[in-house]
């Protein structure tokens, strides 16, 4: 941990407004946090930052907030080592995110996966067909890719990315909620997006009842989300970037028992005769507190 620069924002980083509100105080203290703040399977659930809220277009975001280079660092270093053990329940969801997009776009056409992790989502989507590539800032995820599934990543960021062509599909798979600055982000898609290419989306929905019943218990309270959309701020971003829906629904996970005990209880993780039980057993949660959103650049 080190001592972390803040700044302010007297805007909406979306719509640039200046009509925000304070929505919730942070539960942590954000001049010391570290890589491990930011693991996909981190269980610290309630950390939140101080959000603001934008009255008009609605953009929940943390304020003040870390600079982009200094999340990029912490992404850099990330060392995930939980992850892959949840292929298979992980594999459960992209199966059906591709069944789902294979309607939409034709398999054969190239796909980009942005914030690609281990490459669980492209490893499927290869094998359906599609021209895979992928991005993913953590070298330890990237070899991670390598060593499970011999995908090539690009290791950085979408900012850095030069492929020398446009893609048919991009994946922003559980990614909008991690970014400073959304609305920049999404220049960068719109120059790499075909016309008539699709974007995938799935992100929290900070509207949700889920999200409003479970209060600061809410399990995607948690360092490494750093903004929320919720249904109103995501088609203001679409609609600003000249994207149309043609499929949104509610996003369902499908985890071990395992994996949810232990995000419960981090003390299952020592219960070495219980593991493989637990793990056999699947659960497909349906919280309705994601989005999973299909978008066609017009």
């Amino acid at each position: 941990m080190f001592l972390m620069e803040l700044r302010i924002r007297s805007e909406c980083p979306l719509c640039s407004s200046k009509n925000i509100k304070r929505f919730k105080k942070g539960t942590f203290d954000p001049e010391h946090i570290s890589s491990e703040n930011f693991n996909i399977t981190d269980s610290n659930y309630g950390s939140a930052w101080t959000f603001f809220r934008c009255r008009d277009c609605r953009f929940v975001f943390s304020n003040p907030y870390v600079p982009e280079d200094k999340i990029l660092e912490f992404y850099s270093g990330l060392e995930d080592r939980e992850y892959n053990s949840e292929a298979e329940g992980r594999a459960r969801n992209f199966k059906t995110i591709l069944k789902r997009l294979n309607k939409i776009a034709k398999p054969g056409k190239t796909l980009l996966d942005v914030g690609a992790a281990s490459g669980i989502f492209l490893h499927l989507a290869c094998r359906d067909g599609y021209e895979i590539s992928g991005i993913e800032p953590s070298s330890f995820l990237v070899e991670e890719a390598e060593r499970f599934y011999g995908l090539k990543l690009f290791r950085g960021t979408i900012e850095h990315y030069r492929p020398g062509k446009k893609f048919a599909v991009i994946a922003l798979l559980d990614i909008l909620e991690h970014l400073v600055e959304p609305d920049i982000f999404w220049d960068k898609i719109d120059n790499l997006l075909e016309k008539d290419g699709i974007v995938v989306i799935v992100t929290p929905d900070i509207n949700s009842i889920t999200a409003r019943i479970a209060g600061k218990r809410w399990w995607h309270y948690r360092i490494a989300h750093i903004n929320f959309f919720s249904l109103k701020s995501i088609l203001y971003l679409l609609n600003k970037h000249h994207c149309e829906v043609v499929l949104k629904k509610r996003y369902a996970w499908n985890f071990s028992l395992f994996y949810l005990l232990t995000r419960v209880f981090p003390s299952f993780k020592n219960k070495k005769a219980l593991q493989k039980i637990l793990k056999s057993i699947n659960l497909k949660l349906q919280l309705f507190d994601s989005w999973e959103i299909y978008a066609r650049k017009k």
